[in-house]
């Protein structure tokens, strides 16, 4: 599964760029529907990190906990960072995707198809996929949207 390792990692540098290259003055600023890009990566950070505490746990048999309703996670995430400074977020930004990548690269090829729960079809490489989508397909548009629009 080494090409989705490398796909999240590539996708991880093409968002990244993106978010380099955001004003600074505007990164605070509510561009994104309710959001701002700083939220946008704190949703990312705290997605990030589930995904890979969820994968060290199954790495070890146990069966982590169920995040719960995607949007309350989401709210719940933004409400956790959001007296995060731009540099705290940022750090934690990188440091989470790197966090993904050595989870995931540790991971037996067994237990990629593996579920996370007994009653729930998500598994690592189906989770990483949606990594991938949520960099590539939902923020990274928005952000140079926006970008476009504030030239």
């Amino acid at each position: 599964m080494n090409y989705l390792i490398r796909a999240f990692i590539a996708a991880r540098k093409e968002f990244t760029t993106s978010v380099d290259a955001f004003p600074e003055a505007q990164r605070e600023a509510i561009l994104f529907g309710n959001w701002s890009l700083k939220q946008i990566l704190i949703h990312i950070i705290f997605w990030d990190t589930c995904i890979a505490d969820n994968v060290a746990l199954l790495k070890t048999g146990k069966e982590p906990p169920f995040y719960g309703k995607v949007n309350d996670y989401n709210q719940q995430s933004i409400e956790k960072g959001k007296s995060w400074s731009w540099e705290k977020t940022y750090q934690e930004f990188k440091l989470s995707g790197e966090r993904v990548i050595r989870e995931y690269e540790t991971l037996p090829k067994e237990k990629w198809e593996a579920k996370f729960w007994k009653n729930k079809n998500s598994t690592p490489k189906k989770f990483l996929n949606i990594l991938i989508e949520h960099y590539l397909h939902e923020h990274l548009p928005e952000i140079k949207k926006v970008m476009e629009s504030l030239k």
